[in-house]
């Protein structure tokens, strides 16, 4: 308990003056389940066996062929995992969930409500069972929200009037819209792949005559302005996306030179909460 405490997870307390006993500080009140704003289900896959595994392999990536460290352990690629495991794909989907929970309190309800005003569509691309897009659907019913995602994420999902799944790859079709919404799908992505869904992207708004633009929920590494724990944090992440899908974590210049290599004209970002800064891109 006393290595809990020194890092935060619990805080330690008198009762009645004198007998010791320890209490929940911020970081452990959101591990309480059944409550708002519980992280329960992320922190539980990210310290699963099956997540945890491939990082005693290092050594063995180091020699082999396959582009990510999840290859060289499970034999396919993430997502193909996850679509042969549902019941690890549940999970997965309802730790990304509840990590949606907190950040559109942020983003549609507070700081951000303003970037959704004006629309009439949007597509939340992999968007996972939708969370968040339901909220944007609730927030604003003159909004027509559609989420795109493989075919297992969005099976047999609940719709409502302005609210609709598609099953699908982002690589070969998006649906038009006003607005599409890439919420952390980038730090997934390699640069060759993520500028292949921005090409697209701006091709698309262009023949919708200019009208629309790109929202982008992720991360960015800015070391030189923020506190060294965050930056180290977004490091960590960094390792994450790389040994698990080829992604990576981008500074602000590295996201420009993205945006401007798909030709669009300019762009806004705005921090919002911990490590996720919302990226307008427009064209």
């Amino acid at each position: 308990m006393r290595l809990l405490v020194h890092s935060g997870c619990f805080k330690k307390t008198k009762v009645n003056g004198q007998e010791e006993a320890y209490g929940l500080t911020a970081a452990s009140t959101l591990l309480i389940k059944d409550k708002p704003y519980c992280l329960s289900p992320t922190v539980s896959v990210f310290v699963d066996p099956f997540f945890v595994a491939p990082y005693q392999s290092l050594s063995s990536w180091f020699k082999g062929a396959e582009l990510t460290l999840w290859e060289t352990v499970h034999g396919i690629k993430f997502w193909e995992f996850m679509n042969q495991n549902p019941g690890i794909n549940q999970r997965f989907n309802e730790a990304m969930a509840s990590d949606t929970e907190i950040l559109t309190s942020f983003v549609v309800k507070a700081e951000c409500k303003q970037i959704f005003e004006g629309l009439g569509s949007l597509v939340d691309v992999g968007g996972g069972n939708g969370s968040f897009s339901r909220i944007i659907s609730e927030a604003f019913p003159g909004i027509k929200c559609t989420v795109l995602d493989l075919p297992h994420v969005v099976a047999n999902l609940p719709e409502a009037d302005n609210l609709k799944y598609i099953a699908g790859d982002m690589f070969q079709f998006i649906p038009p819209a006003d607005a599409f919404l890439f919420k952390l799908v980038f730090h997934g992505l390699g640069d060759e792949d993520g500028l292949k869904i921005l090409k697209k992207r701006r091709a698309a708004i262009a023949s919708n005559g200019e009208r629309g633009k790109v929202i982008i929920i992720d991360i960015v590494i800015n070391a030189e302005e923020e506190e060294h724990e965050l930056t180290e944090t977004k490091f960590l992440f960094d390792i994450v996306m790389s040994v698990n899908a080829t992604g990576k974590e981008r500074t602000e210049s590295e996201w420009a030179k993205l945006f401007f290599d798909a030709c669009f004209s300019h762009y806004k970002i705005t921090p919002i909460f911990g490590m996720r800064f919302l990226i307008e891109i427009y064209p």
